[in-house]
């Protein structure tokens, strides 16, 4: 999938952007402040249906705007071009080739993977960014995972509601039920991925074997037993057990949204190593589940870089221009950098 031409109005302080982008290695440059995160963020946007900022789509319409449009056109493997847009008006709309879709369909013309400098150590450090991150990796190779874990997030609010309001608590059993059913999908898909993702990782980077993401679900796994640890009925037992606790504190106490990632070098977390050591191995980590996503996809996803050089060196620019001729990568940065198959300067006036 390319990113051909993209067009943004009223997002941020673009007002009115357009660009052609090549198939290849992109560097948007220019001073700060002048939109070329916010290119990215409207890219990201399409794809996901949401910023990768935690703000509301109110926060990203322009002062003088009273809506934002965005539209890219993406080219697939077979050389066919796809129109992707997104309207936000007071309510969010994403079309595909002009009609009314979803971040489902999208999913198989665009899927954007971000990577960025300036918050890198959340998604090392904050075990929401990982959680996130992780569900991120897996909406683009499982689509079945997002259904699964917006099933479960559903039965957990209401849960929670009434563990909450003390209302009609002997309907915490069903939902139970319920939760129990889709964490063992949630988990089943989690343990999986996390294993390829690691093969992925000793396979590309051989002297780098050490460097592995480690996942702890909230349930309680006994991984010494034969028997299948991943039951709905296991969970459906603990999270009974755990009801009159749960009624005491008036939330949830186990279950996916729990779960617990690490990123691991020489058996110890990754977060306490130095800022460089971190950026270089959660790039690694990145370049591992987009070769992942290639395997699995038969084609590369976009790669999307914000200040790019304060996250990678001139060395791993080179790693990923010769080892990667047909991933297009759009990146940002203060200063030029010829390396980059196109540039493309961004003035404050966009």
């Amino acid at each position: 999938m390319i990113v051909k031409n993209l067009k943004i109005s009223g997002f941020r302080n673009l007002k009115n952007f357009q660009v052609s982008l090549c198939k290849n290695k992109n560097l948007i440059h220019g001073n700060n402040g002048a939109g070329k995160t916010s290119i990215l963020e409207a890219i990201f946007l399409l794809g996901f249906g949401k910023s990768f900022l935690n703000v509301k789509k109110s926060d990203i319409l322009n002062d003088n705007s009273f809506q934002f449009t965005i539209h890219l056109s993406a080219v697939n493997a077979h050389g066919r071009q796809n129109s992707i847009s997104a309207l936000y008006k007071e309510n969010f709309f994403l079309f595909l080739n002009n009609k009314k879709s979803d971040i489902f369909e999208i999913n198989n013309y665009l899927y954007p993977v971000f990577f960025s400098s300036s918050n890198y150590s959340l998604y090392i450090e904050s075990k929401t960014h990982i959680r996130k991150l992780v569900d991120r990796f897996l909406f683009g190779i499982n689509s079945l995972y997002i259904h699964y874990l917006l099933s479960y997030n559903r039965a957990l609010r209401q849960k929670n509601y009434l563990l909450k309001t003390k209302h009609n608590i002997d309907e915490i059993t069903s939902w139970n039920k319920i939760i129990s059913e889709m964490s063992e999908k949630i988990i089943d898909i989690k343990m999986k991925f996390i294993a390829i993702l690691n093969e992925e990782i000793g396979n590309k980077f051989d002297s780098d074997k050490d460097l592995q993401m480690k996942y702890t679900p909230s349930f309680d796994i006994d991984t010494n037993r034969n028997e299948k640890n991943i039951s709905k009925i296991r969970f459906f037992e603990q999270l009974e057990k755990r009801k009159s606790s749960e009624i005491l504190y008036k939330r949830s106490l186990v279950g996916p949204h729990l779960d617990h990632f690490e990123m691991h070098l020489n058996n110890k977390n990754l977060k306490f190593y130095s800022s460089g050591e971190k950026k270089i191995n959660l790039l690694k980590i990145y370049i591992a589940f987009i070769e992942l996503f290639k395997g699995m996809k038969h084609k590369y996803p976009v790669f999307l870089m914000d200040d790019f050089d304060s996250a990678i060196d001139e060395k791993n620019i080179d790693f990923l221009i010769k080892n990667y001729p047909d991933l297009q990568v759009i990146a940002t940065s203060v200063n030029k950098n010829n390396r980059f198959d196109q540039l493309i300067e961004l003035r404050k006036e966009n």
